[in-house]
């Protein structure tokens, strides 16, 4: 048989549920149909307010890093309560806008080398643009040589750290940002187009370790250093939340009150009082969101192999567990009991790699789950997905509709916020051979 690895993990079964009800949540399945992602307003107030009232020596802005999820009901109800927008593509820029967003309350990090026009198109709307590269750089400096225009740069400080290997935004193997060892580099630009950085901007990667996350806050302070015109400082996202153990998740209070210590030191050194810029954005809206699916079939594959529970959710929905080995705490929903089965989880897709119960770390392993008994019809719900869920998933694989997106709102009402794509509009944009 295949190697395979199966791990009892203690929180995995019947997690209990992060809002709502089960018999809620069966009454909104049965409402829309599955799947289905459904998303708890008041969540995303409360880790929204959490960010915002993060410890801080000299004044905070948090900007949403909206690729997490860009659903412009999630962009707006973060708006309405003082967030700012982290954009990662031209596009997402233009997607915010279209939601509302006042441009001035957006910055633009990418990785994609924008023609001068595109900038000059956001920027002269009041984007704020990071160079996030040298030749970036030469392009906003060419454009606005000689004028009062901030220049913000974001640097690599030479470590990174993420959850995984794919989820690590810095240090030699990333691309992203400006390598440390070429800040002489910026300097020479900037000086020779009469310009001065106003903004630094690093980011070490999603999931990262605490200590290695504290120790580039700390690389970035000194950069600040050779940067005397810098009045802001932003230090990226990637807060790790533990869906499966909350217990191993974040605590911003304490990360944060070591950094506000950094900075007061920093300002006691230099006598330069920085405001300090954060982007979460899978702590605001991972656990905000539930994606429910309807069971359509148990299969087995004999008394040496597994049994598998067939979803109607699939990598359509949710890409993470393919792509990263990411765990997601499960539920059936409305069965409790003390006779546990173990199930092989998987979605519908035509893909041995569309598996939910994959080994941690490891997609290439195949992991299994304990659950009440179930049967076809049942309803499964998969937590923890409100980030890099639908915004990151195979959209349309096997030719699969967009699922259906529901907001429960605080008064404890629930409304559509995405329709379910009709079948004829997977295809509607291809053209005919003439």
């Amino acid at each position: 048989m295949k190697n395979t690895t199966k791990l009892k993990l203690k929180f995995q079964f019947q997690i209990p549920l992060m809002f709502s009800t089960d018999s809620q949540l069966k009454e909104i399945a049965q409402t829309y149909g599955t799947p289905l992602l459904v998303y708890d307003e008041s969540c995303l107030k409360k880790y929204a307010s959490d960010a915002l009232s993060v410890p801080n020596a000299f004044g905070l802005t948090v900007r949403y890093a909206m690729k997490a999820n860009s659903h412009s009901a999630i962009l707006q109800i973060f708006d309405s309560i003082g967030m700012h927008i982290d954009a990662s593509s031209y596009y997402e820029v233009k997607r915010a806008i279209a939601a509302g967003i006042a441009p001035e309350k957006i910055m633009l990090t990418g990785q994609e080398l924008l023609s001068k026009d595109s900038i000059r198109e956001i920027v002269e709307l009041g984007v704020m643009y990071c160079c996030s590269s040298l030749n970036q750089l030469r392009n906003y400096c060419e454009l606005y040589a000689g004028s009062d225009m901030p220049v913000s740069i974001r640097i690599n400080p030479g470590l990174g750290s993420g959850y995984n290997n794919r989820t690590n935004t810095a240090g030699p193997a990333a691309s992203f940002g400006i390598w440390h060892q070429y800040i002489p580099d910026t300097h020479n630009i900037v000086s020779k187009h009469k310009l001065k950085i106003s903004r630094i901007h690093t980011h070490i990667g999603s999931g990262s370790d605490w200590e290695v996350w504290k120790n580039a806050a700390i690389l970035t302070l000194r950069t600040v250093n050779e940067f005397p015109d810098v009045k802001i400082v932003n230090l990226g996202g990637g807060y790790k939340i533990d869906r499966i153990d909350p217990s191993n998740s974040i605590n911003l209070d304490a990360v944060f009150s070591i950094i506000k210590e950094e900075f007061n030191k920093f300002s006691d050194e230099t006598g330069r009082n920085l405001h300090l810029e954060i982007e979460p954005g899978t702590y605001l809206t991972a656990n905000s969101c539930i994606l429910l699916s309807s069971v359509n079939d148990i299969v087995s594959t004999g008394p040496d192999g597994f049994k598998f529970i067939k979803s109607d959710a699939s990598m359509s929905e949710l890409l993470r567990p393919m792509i990263y080995g990411a765990k997601h705490p499960l539920r059936i929903l409305g069965k409790d009991g003390t006779v546990l089965t173990d199930y092989v989880v998987v979605g519908c897709c035509c893909e041995s790699g569309d598996i939910f119960t994959v080994v941690e770390g490891d997609p290439e392993l195949v992991d299994t789950v304990k659950l009440p008994q179930v049967h076809i019809g049942d309803v499964l719900a998969i937590m923890g997905a409100g980030a890099y869920g639908i915004s990151m998933s195979a959209k349309n694989y096997n030719s699969r509709p967009l699922c259906a997106e529901v907001m429960i709102r605080e008064n404890g009402s629930h409304s559509i916020i995405s329709r379910r794509q009709r079948i004829d509009e997977v295809w509607d944009r291809e053209l005919p051979l003439e």
